[in-house]
């Protein structure tokens, strides 16, 4: 009997588009749904029975999620993937164990054939080998937080090809062995720290899709993005000012900054230099306490360049 907790998920970097690698960063996670499926199309009508006639097997897709903790180490690969290297900037913060890496929304394509870094990804489900994803390219990616929670870290992944492959051997990162969590969390608006805010989540669109061409397979051919990366925020806030209220009535842009930090200086940093309020409302809806699940828009910044710019300090500049 396979059991998921016995299973685990690594990922490496590719070179290029097509060029599988062995996956070498091993992520514990809460789950994984990268599942192979494949359309179907239908060549008969007229078929002289009541029953249904047979159909013909089409294109084969393969998307999921990789859900889990913010990791100070692991969440790089994530982060890396989703936002691309086109913009990651490098700084050594203590020669030989910290660095601190920025990255915003890769302003350029990584090829012709992919958006953002592909990506293989060894997925063992406790069943004697593992499965290989290759050319992996991350559709999204979502950060969120609330009480009683880690930064919670959903990827969402178009692949191209799927085979199984022998089982590797997993080695996770040890130091530190917790991820970021709820009570290192900072929210800040408008240069203000916050102490209304209950639950935050930051979702970037990449707004990717797997585009098939007829080359005698059925297999995508390339990713292609059918539109402009989308930043969103979300979240609840306590319903204690008319503050938030009045900026979205007048929709005031602001500055929205959320820090998280662990021992030894690991942090990140999400920093939204325009948000405007999209929905702000503070229904009663009985007799507890009234909160407004807000949700707003990231806006390009002319001064950064950038809707968004994530800032990780970690022991790992290899992404």
């Amino acid at each position: 009997m396979a059991y998921g907790f016995q299973g685990f998920v690594a990922l490496g970097k590719q070179s290029a588009w097509g060029t599988p690698t062995a996956p070498g960063a091993f992520y514990e996670l809460l789950s994984e749904s990268l599942v192979q499926t494949r359309d179907r199309f239908d060549v008969r009508n007229l078929v002289g029975r009541v029953t249904e006639p047979d159909d013909v097997a089409g294109l084969v897709r393969i998307e999921g999620e990789l859900v889990g903790p913010a990791h100070p180490v692991s969440v790089g690969h994530f982060i890396n993937a989703a936002m691309g290297q086109g913009s990651k900037a490098i700084t050594v913060v203590l020669s030989g164990f910290l660095w601190r890496l920025d990255w915003m929304p890769s302003p350029s394509d990584f090829s012709s054939l992919a958006p953002l870094p592909p990506y293989t990804l060894e997925v063992f489900r406790d069943v004697t080998s593992s499965h290989r994803y290759a050319d992996a390219v991350a559709t999204r990616i979502q950060f969120a937080v609330q009480p009683n929670q880690d930064l919670r870290t959903t990827l969402g992944l178009i692949a191209k090809t799927t085979s199984v492959i022998a089982r590797s051997s997993p080695t996770f990162p040890g130091s530190p062995t917790d991820p970021f969590t709820f009570d290192t969390a900072s929210i800040s608006i408008a240069g203000a720290a916050s102490e209304l805010v209950e639950g935050w989540t930051l979702t970037v669109d990449n707004q990717l899709e797997g585009v098939p061409v007829l080359n005698s397979s059925t297999e995508i051919h390339r990713v292609r993005r059918r539109g402009p990366v989308q930043v969103r925020l979300a979240g609840t806030i306590g319903f204690e000012t008319l503050t938030e209220y009045k900026n979205f009535i007048d929709q005031t842009e602001q500055a929205i900054i959320a820090r998280f930090f662990r021992a030894q200086s690991f942090q990140v940093i999400f920093d939204l230099p325009r948000v405007v309020w999209s929905e702000f409302p503070p229904a009663a809806g009985g007799r507890e306490r009234i909160t407004a699940a807000f949700t707003g828009i990231a806006r390009h910044h002319v001064g950064s360049g950038t809707p968004l710019q994530i800032r990780l300090t970690t022991t790992d500049s290899s992404y």
